[in-house]
């Protein structure tokens, strides 16, 4: 007598033993791509898990391969690869306990090392847990992480799964910038500006002001503050930053307690030439007004950001990220 058991029984691919996947109906279990890699890439996509299309594994769907290639540059489209973190098809995250993890991690850095990118995007949590060994999608978005194995080295950054971005059409702007300000940041290394900047120390230095007063061309403006209570806490810094340079004055401050910077500080502010531009403008302008002082013509970046996509991250690091990546202090978090 037959044991039907018996016809659906499979040995268990090496390094799967113990691996729950194995008990489950799959069209294949455990697709080693590893072995069929014949060169290195410089970017890796990795989906959650294959998906089965013309019985033939894949790691993304059509309509999945045709997000990332409207958004991958030209340039990188040959020298970029996909594969999935989970060997086995259709595997959901929760199908996933910490020893499936384990098992299968093995055969997923194989397929890292081989191909040895420089920069590797998980798509979604479950590739991001695989690889990296981190959760939470949402906050992790966009962030550089570094990976070690044995010898090789290379950047991982989380994005939202293409499948996601797909039933969410609000996920694409994330998921655009993600890719090319990694890319910029990580294989086309761009380099940060050339930055400085000057202290008003003394009132002879107020007079580098002057260019400020009368300027028909945008001033940024920022405060720093003891605490958040406009009623109660006070400005210890305002830095203005023009085409003519960069300027930080400190307030009440024990290194400059002679200096008398109000008049100019409200020459630049009232200054009806030009735009002031400000992050969260409401802030400022709060601790401004209690000193005395007010502003023509504010331009909020916080608010110009959320005219230009209100469903995009708004705060101050958010935009630094987004617009100049290359200028973030810290290239990789750990």
């Amino acid at each position: 007598m037959i044991e039907l058991q018996n016809l659906f029984d499979e040995e268990a691919p090496e390094g799967c033993d113990g691996c729950s996947i194995l008990k489950q109906s799959k069209p294949f279990h455990c697709n080693l791509d590893h072995e069929k890699v014949g060169r290195e890439y410089d970017i890796l996509f990795l989906a959650d898990s294959f998906t089965y299309m013309y019985g033939e594994p894949y790691p993304f769907n059509h309509k999945e391969y045709k997000l990332i290639h409207e958004i991958l540059p030209a340039e990188y489209k040959k020298v970029t690869s996909f594969s999935a973190s989970v060997k086995c098809p259709k595997v959901k995250e929760a199908d996933m306990p910490p020893a499936n993890m384990n098992l299968c991690r093995e055969h997923l850095y194989k397929t890292v090392v081989k191909l040895r990118p420089k920069l590797v995007f998980v798509c979604g949590n479950l590739a991001m847990k695989m690889l990296i060994k981190k959760s939470g999608i949402a906050s992790k978005r966009g962030t550089l992480f570094p990976f070690v194995h044995d010898d090789f080295e290379c950047t991982v950054v989380p994005l939202f799964h293409p499948y996601s971005v797909i039933i969410e059409p609000r996920h694409r702007y994330l998921f655009e910038l993600d890719i090319r300000n990694s890319i910029s940041r990580v294989i086309e290394k761009k380099a940060k500006s050339d930055f400085s900047y000057e202290i008003i120390d003394s009132d002879t230095k107020l007079d580098l002001l002057k260019p400020l007063f009368t300027t028909d061309t945008p001033v940024s403006c920022d405060i720093e503050t003891t605490g958040l209570d406009f009623k109660r806490d006070k400005i210890q810094t305002i830095a203005f930053s023009h085409e003519s340079g960069t300027y930080a004055i400190p307030i009440d401050h024990k290194n400059s307690p002679e200096l008398s910077p109000w008049d100019a500080i409200e020459r630049i502010l009232s200054n009806k030439n030009n735009m002031k531009v400000f992050q969260n403008a409401k802030f400022d302008l709060k601790f401004l007004w209690r000193y005395g002082v007010s502003a023509a013509n504010v331009w909020d970046t916080k608010v110009m950001q959320h005219l230009i996509n209100e469903n995009a991250p708004k705060s101050l690091s958010d935009l630094v990220n987004m617009y100049f990546p290359e200028e973030l202090e810290e290239d990789v978090v750990s």
